[in-house]
């Protein structure tokens, strides 16, 4: 899939009178496989002015050129709905802990450029579509090694990070609900893939041919197959904004020798309202090392809480609702009911070869039931047998 040029990008980036766009070069920015949703493209724009030129480097996300695809990602509800996480959430949250008296505000977003839905100016979202965001990597931040993971240091960070990107709108929703519903939750949507029969029954096979997890065989297949019941309760008070697609490839890590890592949350096409354990749960499973997970999985756990909690003080809310204990109850209910399926599901495209996978413009339900079914390397086998034992022995499922 080759794309030369955007057409009409100066009708997306934010010009003054006296300046003009001279010329833009375009490149793709991932390969198939590392982006499901959305077309990623790299786009450098040379804007001329009375002062001279200067380089913008953005990044742009496009509509995926296949329609199976947009169906699967549901893209006329979250193509608007990413648009607007970054042009009203964002600011909107920003705003609200600075009248809170908190010192620094969320910054672990990649910086809001410019978009449009279309055209015609017609309600859809159609191929003009585009969102056009900073480029991190011009800042030296970059997608980690989907089949590695975070090591330990790097985990932290992350997961302090979600826990305030959790704990900002619930303090939001509970100090400012009128504001909360009108900024925040009219632009989050569920989002419910297609758990296909078939699909559910070749994870249940891959997950039986392990001999290292045999004794959570049944209650593994029994979990999986929960999946289809799409338990979507909503429970308070823990409900917030969730990102529910927090893997390694949707975040992008600054590593420097001697400094703290520093991280960028991306991808919120399908954020929606709901238990911040689910997110918490698909982070450390799906893109923390195993090793990590085996030993330092609980103090994570322990981190996020304390970190939300902080947070939510921080934020003057009344903090007992949201008590340790009660939050390993949201953990428990999204294990079972929604994230060990979720898990088990995206390793297969986690640990896919490079090269494997097909572009965007040749998916079909054949191409994605094809994902599913076999290990793609040994790497997958041993996460496989991790995440089940994991929540085997915990009594997620």
């Amino acid at each position: 899939m080759d794309v030369q040029s955007i057409p009409f990008l100066s009708e997306v980036v934010p010009l003054d009178p006296s300046s003009s766009i001279q010329e833009h070069k375009v490149r793709r920015l991932t390969a198939a496989g590392e982006n499901y949703g959305s077309l990623m493209l790299s786009v450098d724009i040379t804007v001329k002015s009375p002062e001279g030129t200067r380089e913008i480097n953005a990044v742009a996300k496009m509509v995926p050129p296949n329609e199976y695809i947009q169906k699967v990602f549901n893209t006329q509800v979250t193509f608007r709905n990413e648009i607007a996480f970054y042009r009203e959430i964002v600011p909107t949250l920003r705003r609200f802990q600075q009248e809170q008296g908190m010192a620094n505000a969320i910054d672990f977003f990649p910086k809001y450029l410019g978009s449009r839905l279309n055209r015609d100016n017609s309600d859809r979202v159609d191929s003009d579509g585009i969102l056009l965001l900073e480029n991190l990597k011009m800042a030296g931040y970059a997608n980690l090694e989907r089949t590695v993971g975070f090591d330990l240091e790097v985990a932290k960070v992350v997961v302090k990070d979600l826990a305030h990107l959790h704990a900002v709108p619930l303090g939001l929703k509970l100090q400012k609900p009128d504001v909360f519903e009108k900024k925040v939750k009219k632009y989050l949507s569920p989002f419910h893939p297609d758990d296909d029969e078939k699909i559910v029954e070749k994870m249940c096979n891959l997950v039986c041919s392990l001999d290292t997890c045999q004794k959570y065989h049944e209650r593994a297949k029994s979990a999986l197959w929960k999946m289809r019941d799409r338990n979507t309760t909503i429970r308070e008070p823990f409900a917030t904004l969730v990102h529910d697609d927090c893997w390694v490839n949707n975040t992008m890590v600054k590593i420097q020798p001697g400094e703290v890592p520093k991280n960028k949350f991306v991808d919120f096409q399908i954020c929606n309202y709901g238990s911040p354990a689910k997110d918490l749960l698909f982070l450390l499973f799906s893109s923390v090392q195993n090793d990590v997970i085996r030993s330092e999985c609980d103090n994570l756990i322990r981190l996020y809480h304390g970190t939300f909690v902080d947070v939510l003080r921080q934020l003057k809310c009344d903090t007992e609702p949201f008590s340790f204990e009660k939050f390993e109850q949201e953990i428990k209910f999204e294990a079972l009911n929604t994230q060990f399926g979720h898990v088990v599901f995206m390793l297969t495209p986690i640990f896919a070869p490079k090269g494997s996978v097909k572009e965007l413009d040749e998916f079909s339900p054949e191409a994605f039931a094809e994902m599913v079914g076999s290990f793609a390397s040994d790497l997958h086998k041993e996460k496989l047998a991790l995440v089940v034992n994991e929540f085997g022995k915990r009594n997620w499922i």
